[in-house]
């Protein structure tokens, strides 16, 4: 029995947080559940009043939802559903037409509404529907409409005079629509509550996916621009320092060659995950392209290259295990400080002919300067 409570705290936990959701098959399930048992206690109410008529129409919509539950393990929803809304409207008109209003099951129309709208906005099957809960929901007006005027131009059936029984009864149908009123609108805001964040969490991974390099986890050309021009609006504004290292791991192909690209893959994980270690907070990098890493570095030419040296020694120092063989692989960086008036092409270009030259002139080395 612990086990048992275990699991739901876990699984009411978890509906909370939005790691797990109701199906379309719970949800209609419990629904025509609690249905049913109100009927039987009516039934049973009736029983004992000695009204055959009204204990066996109860009865019988009892029978009836256990067969509604066949056509939700078939997952005909749709079909369960106006069953469940038109025999509760039968029921308002058959109460009312013979025992008038006096102990509220007319109020069964009110629970309609919610519970329609739920059911129709978070169930799969009535997406693009939307008409369907707007002619329920008049239709259960008209029903509670006509349950009142049923009182003017007629007498009813049975005859109950008020007393402590019948204002009981009318007591428990005011608290059972009140509660399914009140879990219908809470399930529903709780679902869009959900559908909200997963959206929101959604959205989040599609602009991280948009913005990151899938393999090196790194941020890719397009969100490194955004850092650039940043960067350049604060050197204008406030002469705020910045330069750039554009680095390439040297004679790469042979690795691919040699090795495979699952080992040039891990090269280039161990690449980014190295410059990043090396890294000041302030500082910034990218997959610019292939085997090119471009950094952002807050500070002048100096700063960026002795940055850019310390990365190039840790990379050379470094080792990727592949197949049971030590792969070492070397940099060359070129760099280059930005001023102010700069277009961020030029400013890049720069940088990659340094790092030309340094490719040019015996690799693994970090260019700061023309030559």
């Amino acid at each position: 029995m612990s086990t048992f409570f275990k699991n739901l705290v876990t699984y009411v936990k978890n509906l909370i947080n939005g790691d797990e959701y109701i199906s379309d098959r719970t949800k209609l399930s419990y629904t025509i559940t609690a249905i049913s048992i109100i009927h039987v206690l009516i039934a049973v109410f009736f029983a004992l009043n000695n009204n055959i008529l009204l204990t066996l129409y109860n009865v019988g919509s009892f029978f009836l939802y256990q067969g509604t539950m066949e056509l939700v393990k078939k997952k005909k929803y749709i079909a369960t559903t106006i069953i469940t809304c038109v025999e509760i409207i039968v029921f308002v008109l058959v109460t009312s037409f013979c025992i008038g209003t006096i102990m509220r099951f007319n109020l069964y129309c009110l629970a309609v509404v919610p519970g329609i709208f739920y059911i129709a906005s978070t169930i799969k099957d009535f997406k693009g529907r939307t008409l369907f809960p707007f002619l329920f929901s008049i239709c259960s007006m008209l029903t509670f409409v006509t349950s009142l005027l049923f009182e003017l131009i007629h007498e009813p059936l049975y005859v109950f005079e008020p007393s402590v029984i019948t204002q009981l009864v009318e007591i428990f149908n005011v608290i059972v629509v009140y509660v399914m009123m009140i879990i219908f609108s809470l399930l529903f805001t709780w679902e869009m509550k959900n559908n909200s964040a997963a959206l929101e969490k959604r959205n989040q991974q599609l602009q991280q996916f948009a913005n990151r390099d899938p393999l090196t986890k790194l941020p890719n050309r397009r969100s490194m621009m955004q850092v650039l021009n940043v960067s350049m609006h604060e050197l204008q504004r406030d002469n705020a320092p910045f330069s750039v290292i554009l680095g390439d791991i040297d004679d790469f192909k042979k690795v691919n060659d040699n090795y495979g690209h699952d080992a040039g893959d891990k090269v280039l994980v161990m690449v980014a995950n190295t410059i990043t270690s090396q890294l000041r907070d302030c500082d910034s990098v990218c997959r610019w392209g292939g085997e090119e890493i471009l950094i952002i570095i807050k500070g002048d030419l100096e700063a960026a290259k002795n940055i850019a040296e310390r990365i190039r020694l840790n990379i050379s120092s470094s080792k990727v295990e592949h197949g049971g063989q030590q792969i070492r692989v070397t940099m060359t960086f070129g760099v280059a400080q930005a001023k102010a008036g700069d277009r961020i092409e030029h400013l890049i270009q720069q940088a990659d002919n340094r790092l030309y030259y340094g490719k040019g002139h015996g690799k693994n080395q970090v260019v700061d300067q023309n030559v």
